[in-house]
C-alpha cells in the first residue's frame, strides 16, 4: 500500500513576496462567486461537470474581480491539477477501519487525478490543530477529509472560513456546518444486542472505547433501545467505557470484573482491541467464548476470521465510506436537485454471524440449556457407577442413518468407561405402533434406565409415562405429549432454536444480494418439539432479518417419503422458486429426488444434519449449498452422561443442548471430520479437492 505522505510548510519570502503581488487570484474569484477554489478550477478548465447556473456565477465573478486566465496563471496558481492533493487527517493507521479507508481513498482519489496525503493526529488537538494550519496555507491542498479529534467546534472555524472543500468522516464535530459521512453504530450496536436477545440473551455488557464522544452515544443509544423494544431492564453497570490510552493490563482487569460481578453471558465490544481483550481475558480466567461468553466485535480484521472461534462482527462498508467522502470533497457544490447530495451520509453496517456467538437454549418446560461440559461426576459417583452392574436399554425411532449410528457408538462407548452395560437397542423405522411392541419388550428386560427417541408423541405417551414409574427415562430430541417434569430424568438435544436459526441465516447470506428472490419451505408436519422448534426458527430469520427475501410457500410432510410429493407440488405451483428450506437431510435428499425429476436442479438446498448422500451433494457444489448439522457423537456422549448421573445422585439436568455447527461446501473437509469422528472418505474428498 503506498501513500503519498507530505507535511506542507509556509515559505515565509513567498508568502511576503505573495502579499506585496495584489493581481487577482482564483481565491478572490471564489470568494466574489461564493464557491469553492476547485469549482473555479473545474469551470476554468472545464476538468469536471458543472451546472449551468454555477458556471454563470464564476464567470460573472471573474468579470467583476478582473481575473485575467492566462495559460501560465493557470499552471502556477490552480489549486486543482495533477499536482493537486486531497488531504486526509485521521488519528492513526492501527486500526484495520482506519486502513480500509485510506486504501480505498487512494485509489479513488488516484484515478480523479489527485494525490492523497495522509496526516495523524493521535486525537491530539494541538497535533490537529498545527496540520490543519499547514494544510490550509498550502496551495496545492485541493480538500480535506478529517476524522476530528474533538467535537468542539471552536478548534474547526477557520477551515469553514476557507474555500477548501472539507468533510467528516466517521466523527461529527458538534452545532458544526460540514457535510458528514459515517458507520451508522447507533443500528449497528442495535441489530448487535437485537441478534443477542434474539439467542436468548438477556444480560448483556456493552464495552466502548472513550473517543468522539458523537461515537459513543451512538452506540450506548443503539444498545438502550435494543433492550427497551424488548422490555429488558437497562443497566449502566453492564456499559464498560475504556480510556484509550489504557494499557492492555489495564483492559483486561476491568473486563475481568465486570463478568465476575455480572455474569453477562454476551458482550458487545465496540472496538477490535477490546475484542482481543475480552478473548484474552476469557483465556485467562478459564472460560471459553461462546460456551460460556458470547461476543460480537466492532470492524472485521483478518484475525477476526482466522480466531478460534471465528469472531462474529459489525463490518463497516470502508469503500462507499471512501466513496462518499470523496464525493463531498471533489465535488463541493452539490446539485441543488440532489437531496442526497445535500445531507450527511449515514452508512450501514453489516452483521457477520460466526461462531463466537451462541443460542441459549430452552428446554420444553422453560429450563435453561446446560451444555455437556456442565455434567461432572465425582469419584465416588463413577466407583457407585462400576460397581453397580446398571443395565441401560436404547429405543431409537430410527436406526439407519450416520445420526443414529454415531449416537450409539458414543452412548456404548461413554457407558462403557463406567461399567455401565447396553442391553438392548431397537430400531422403530418410524413406526409408532412397532415401538410401543419394542417398548413392551424393553419393559420386561427391567432396565435400570431408559434412553429413547419417540415415533410420535401422542400415539407413544402412555407407554412412556408406564415406564416412567419402573425405570429412569432420558430422552433425545423431544418429550412425549403428557409427560410432566418429573416423568423423566432428561431431554438432550442440540440446540434446535439455533440449528434452524443457523440454516436460516445460511439461505439468507447466499440471496441477500439479490433484489427480490422466492423461496419455499418444506418442514415435518408432526408436531415434534424440536423439529417444530428448528423450523420455526428458520423462518423466524428469514422473515425478520432478510426483508428482500419473499417465502412463497410453506408445506409440511409426514413421513420423510411424503417430501417427494410436497416437494413437486410446492415448485409446480411456484416455479420461481429459487432455493428451498428443508428440516433435515433425509426429507432433503427425497426433495431433490424430485427437484432432479423436474430438471430444476437449479433451485438451492439449505438443510439440517450431515450424512454421505447430502456431503456428496455439497462435495460437488450441486443443490446443497448450506446446512447447520447436529454433533451426534457429542448428542450420545451428554446421553449417557446424563443417565449415569441419574443412577448415582438426585443432582440432575432437566435440559442440555448441544450446540450445532454450521458447514459450506468449501468447509466440508474440516467438518466431516469433526462431525463424523473419521477422515472423510477418498471419494468425497476428491470432489472437493476438484471443485474448490
Amino acid at each position: 500500500m503506498l501513500f503519498l505522505l507530505k507535511v506542507f510548510y509556509v515559505n515565509k519570502n513567498e508568502t511576503e513576496k505573495m502579499n506585496r503581488n495584489k493581481k487577482t487570484t482564483v481565491k478572490d474569484v471564489a470568494e466574489q462567486a461564493n464557491v469553492s477554489i476547485a469549482t473555479v478550477s473545474h469551470v476554468i478548465n472545464k476538468t469536471r461537470y458543472v451546472g449551468p447556473e454555477l458556471v454563470k456565477k464564476v464567470q460573472d465573478a471573474i468579470e467583476a474581480t478582473g481575473y485575467v486566465i492566462k495559460q501560465k496563471d493557470i499552471a502556477e496558481s490552480l489549486m486543482v491539477g495533477k499536482d493537486s492533493v486531497i488531504v486526509l487527517i485521521i488519528p492513526d493507521l492501527t486500526s484495520s477501519l482506519n486502513i480500509e479507508i485510506t486504501s480505498h481513498l487512494n485509489t479513488l482519489l488516484v484515478k480523479a487525478g489527485y494525490h492523497l496525503s495522509v496526516h495523524l493526529t493521535n486525537d491530539n488537538i494541538e497535533q490537529e490543530k498545527i496540520i490543519l494550519q499547514r494544510i490550509v496555507a498550502d496551495k496545492n491542498t485541493a480538500g480535506i477529509i478529517l476524522a476530528p479529534a474533538s467535537d468542539n467546534g471552536k478548534y474547526y472555524k477557520k477551515i469553514a472560513k476557507t474555500r477548501i472543500p472539507f468533510v467528516c468522516i466517521e466523527r461529527k464535530i458538534a452545532n458544526f456546518s460540514t457535510p458528514y459521512v459515517y458507520s451508522s453504530y447507533h443500528k449497528a450496536v442495535y441489530n448487535a444486542t437485537q441478534h443477542l436477545i434474539n439467542s436468548n440473551h438477556r444480560t448483556i455488557a456493552l464495552f466502548v472505547q472513550k473517543d468522539n464522544p458523537f461515537c459513543v452515544s451512538e452506540k450506548i443509544s443503539g444498545y438502550k433501545k435494543s433492550l427497551k423494544d424488548n422490555k429488558i431492564f437497562y443497566r449502566t453497570a453492564l456499559i464498560l467505557q475504556l480510556e484509550k490510552n489504557s494499557t492492555e493490563e489495564e483492559m483486561e482487569h476491568q473486563i475481568q470484573m465486570i463478568y465476575e460481578k455480572f455474569q453477562p453471558s454476551a458482550i458487545i465490544a465496540c472496538e477490535n482491541n477490546l475484542t482481543y481483550s475480552a478473548l484474552k481475558t476469557l483465556q485467562n480466567i478459564g472460560k471459553e467464548c461462546p460456551q460460556d461468553l458470547s461476543i460480537i466485535g466492532i470492524a472485521d480484521s483478518t484475525w477476526c476470521e482466522m480466531s478460534t472461534p471465528p469472531i462474529t462482527v459489525l463490518r463497516h462498508n470502508s469503500q462507499l465510506i471512501a466513496r462518499k467522502a470523496v464525493e463531498r470533497v471533489v465535488n463541493p457544490e452539490p446539485d441543488p436537485d440532489n437531496a442526497e447530495q445535500q445531507s450527511d451520509v449515514e452508512i450501514d453496517m453489516e452483521l457477520i454471524i460466526r461462531k463466537s456467538t451462541r443460542m441459549i437454549g430452552w428446554g420444553p418446560f422453560g429450563e435453561k440449556a446446560v451444555a455437556p461440559d456442565g455434567i461432572s461426576l465425582s469419584e465416588r459417583e463413577k466407583k457407585t457407577l462400576r460397581e453397580g452392574n446398571f443395565r441401560v436399554a436404547i429405543s431409537f425411532h430410527y436406526g439407519g442413518n450416520a445420526w443414529t449410528r454415531l449416537h450409539e457408538d458414543a452412548i456404548k462407548n461413554t457407558l462403557g468407561n463406567y461399567g455401565i452395560s447396553v442391553v438392548s437397542v431397537m430400531d422403530a423405522q418410524f413406526d409408532p405402533a412397532l415401538q410401543l411392541t419394542q417398548l413392551e419388550a424393553i419393559q420386561m428386560q427391567k432396565p435400570d434406565a431408559l434412553i429413547a427417541i419417540p415415533t410420535d408423541d401422542k400415539y407413544t405417551a402412555e407407554k412412556f409415562k408406564e415406564l416412567a414409574k419402573s425405570t429412569k427415562l432420558v430422552f433425545m430430541s423431544n418429550i412425549p405429549e403428557g409427560l410432566a417434569k418429573d416423568d423423566y430424568v432428561s431431554c438432550v438435544s442440540v440446540n434446535e432454536k439455533e440449528n434452524g436459526t443457523n440454516a436460516g441465516i445460511l439461505l439468507g447470506e447466499y440471496l441477500k444480494h439479490k433484489a427480490s428472490p422466492k423461496v419455499g419451505f418444506l418442514i415435518h408436519g408432526t408436531q415434534f418439539y424440536g423439529t417444530h422448534l428448528r423450523d420455526s426458527s428458520a423462518e423466524r430469520v428469514i422473515r425478520e432479518s432478510y426483508g428482500n427475501i419473499e417465502i412463497m410457500g410453506i408445506e409440511s410432510f409426514g413421513k420423510i417419503e411424503h417430501t417427494y410429493d410436497v416437494c413437486k407440488k410446492l415448485i409446480t405451483r411456484h416455479p420461481e422458486i429459487e432455493a428451498l428450506y428443508i428440516s433435515w437431510d433425509q426429507p432433503a435428499l427425497s426433495a431433490i429426488k424430485a427437484l432432479e425429476e423436474m430438471n430444476r436442479t437449479d433451485i438451492s438446498i439449505f438443510t439440517c444434519d450431515l450424512d454421505y448422500a447430502v456431503a456428496s451433494y455439497m462435495a460437488r457444489k450441486q443443490m446443497i449449498m448450506g446446512l447447520s448439522t447436529q454433533k451426534p457423537y457429542e448428542q450420545g456422549q451428554a446421553t449417557a452422561l446424563a443417565v449415569a448421573k441419574s443412577l448415582v445422585s438426585n443432582d440432575t439436568y432437566k435440559y442440555i443442548a448441544v450446540q450445532p455447527y454450521t458447514i459450506k461446501p468449501k468447509q466440508l473437509l474440516k467438518a466431516w471430520k469433526e462431525i463424523m469422528h473419521e477422515p472423510i472418505p477418498g471419494d468425497l474428498e476428491k470432489m472437493v479437492r476438484k471443485s474448490i
